[in-house]
């Protein structure tokens, strides 16, 4: 399946491993062009191991990818990926699917290539019967506007599901923070003092092993049970991503030795200004079940393995599903950033007028 604009073909295609490489490197110079990045750092260099975090799952339908080609040279100049997703929504479950990465080479931006990519992935992700898609918009980037487009062009309504008001990062070094990232003197100052790790003196914390796992998804599914939305995740993926060699998952035991809170985080590598350092995406935490002291103490398990890994922090959009406090009692910072969770109704979903509870990961 095909379009053409201008000098480029909009095409999808099935994504092979031997793409890996030359779509990360399109993804980090489309990412780190950005004019955000280039004024305020914190951009992401994509590499083949977080490629493959993202599109290597079992349940990833590798047919469901779109390209741009420049016509007179043949070289791939953007991409868009979709990653499906299970949705909960007050007990009933529909398919859904998150448009993912969009990248446009910086010399070939301002060409309408964005909009042609995600105008063919609603097409396409329309034909496979999904009922909708659903999209993380900053409020500054230019996202949200190419998002607003597409589905004025395909007649979709577009609505905001949930805001988010804060993120969450951890810092081990400042230092090493400030080659990528532009921060403040006193966000300096205020960084250090958060530096360090608190002890753990807890025998029921240790690191993920492969036996958990059954408990892992135990969790998982109360939770989706306890909010009005939320992600249904994919077992398979589940399992591939905990014995992914970029993630690192630390879990507490109850008395009887079942799991009963963990904290899941990958590698990435955090960019600006010309250099790179390793830092850790938080993805899934569940510590609903822990004390306060608990939770704090798997916060700091997860931070001294972290470190020991070489990552330089940790950092996260906060969704309220678990609380904060015990995660500020481990030096985590909370600071104001506006994100928004939008969605693309391809049929009817009946969502609440006000949503009050919701479970994402952000992978």
């Amino acid at each position: 399946m095909t379009g053409e604009t201008n000098d480029y073909v909009i095409e999808q295609f099935t994504l092979k491993k031997k793409h890996f490489k030359e779509l990360s490197e399109l993804i980090t110079k489309a990412f780190l062009k950005d004019e955000a990045a280039q004024k305020e750092g914190a951009s992401i260099v994509f590499t083949e191991e977080t490629f493959n975090i993202m599109f290597g799952p079992p349940s990833i339908n590798k047919q469901l990818f779109v390209r741009a080609k420049y016509k007179p040279t043949k070289e791939i100049v953007g991409f868009i990926g979709m990653i499906p997703r299970r949705l909960s929504v007050e007990d009933k479950e529909y398919d859904f699917c998150t448009p993912a990465w969009l990248a446009v080479h910086p010399e070939h931006q301002k060409q309408g290539l964005a909009k042609a990519l995600g105008n063919k992935l609603m097409e396409i992700a329309i034909k496979a019967g999904y009922d909708g898609a659903f999209a993380l918009h900053e409020t500054e980037q230019h996202g949200k506007d190419v998002s607003k487009a597409i589905a004025r062009d395909n007649r979709i309504t577009l609505k905001r599901l949930v805001s988010i008001n804060q993120f969450v990062i951890r810092v081990f070094d400042t230092a090493q923070l400030t080659k990528v990232v532009k921060i403040r003197w006193y966000e300096n100052l205020f960084f250090r003092l958060k530096e360090k790790i608190g002890s753990v003196n807890n025998a029921q914390i240790r690191l993920f092993e492969k036996e958990d796992l059954p408990q892992i998804i135990r969790l998982m599914e109360e939770l989706v049970q306890k909010c009005q939305i939320a992600l249904v995740h994919d077992k398979k993926d589940i399992k591939w991503l905990l014995q992914n060699p970029q993630a690192l998952c630390v879990v507490h035991e109850d008395e009887n030795q079942k799991v009963d809170g963990f904290i899941f985080a990958w590698e990435f590598l955090l960019a600006g200004f010309g250099n790179k350092i390793p830092f850790g995406w938080l993805d899934i935490i569940h510590t609903d079940k822990l004390s306060n002291k608990e939770a704090k103490e798997l916060a700091n398990f997860l931070c001294k393995n972290a470190q020991e890994r070489g990552w330089q922090g940790l950092q996260t959009p906060y969704i309220p599903y678990f609380l904060a406090k015990p995660f500020k009692k481990a030096n985590f910072i909370f600071f104001p950033k506006k994100m928004t969770l939008d969605v693309f109704e391809y049929k009817e979903v009946p969502f609440p007028k006000e949503v009050e509870s919701f479970y994402f990961n952000w992978r």
